[in-house]
């Protein structure tokens, strides 16, 4: 006689590795609120969310901004910006990812230096 395992433990792979039918990262327009746009981030959580979060923030056209990871077995999370119209909402993030890739690349040739 089989002994049938049953376990409901998620892959752990699933946290980090994108399905073959998934975009990294997915645009959405908001057609209710002006100037409103959603950005889907496939295999991310609140590490990331909150980097872009803050870095959003810092921008005077950016009127709101949020994120959330709609579940933890959900592994994703989504971009809520509301821009004041003189840009779009994705222009803003563009810039935000730009601003972030600098600031990252000055942290890492420090911190090259430093271990030399």
């Amino acid at each position: 006689s089989q002994k049938i395992k049953m376990s409901n433990i998620p892959n752990s792979l699933d946290s980090i590795i994108i399905p073959d039918k998934k975009e990294k990262l997915s645009f959405y327009q908001d057609r209710k609120i002006k100037n409103c746009a959603f950005f889907k981030i496939e295999r991310e959580d609140h590490t990331l969310g909150n980097i872009i979060h803050s870095q959003l923030l810092k921008d005077e056209n950016v009127l709101f901004c949020g994120y959330k990871r709609p579940h933890p077995l959900e592994h994703f999370i989504i971009v809520k910006i509301i821009t004041t119209g003189k840009v779009l909402p994705i222009k803003v993030f563009d810039s935000a990812l730009k601003d972030l890739y600098i600031e990252f690349s000055y942290l890492e040739d420090i911190f090259k230096e430093k271990i030399k």
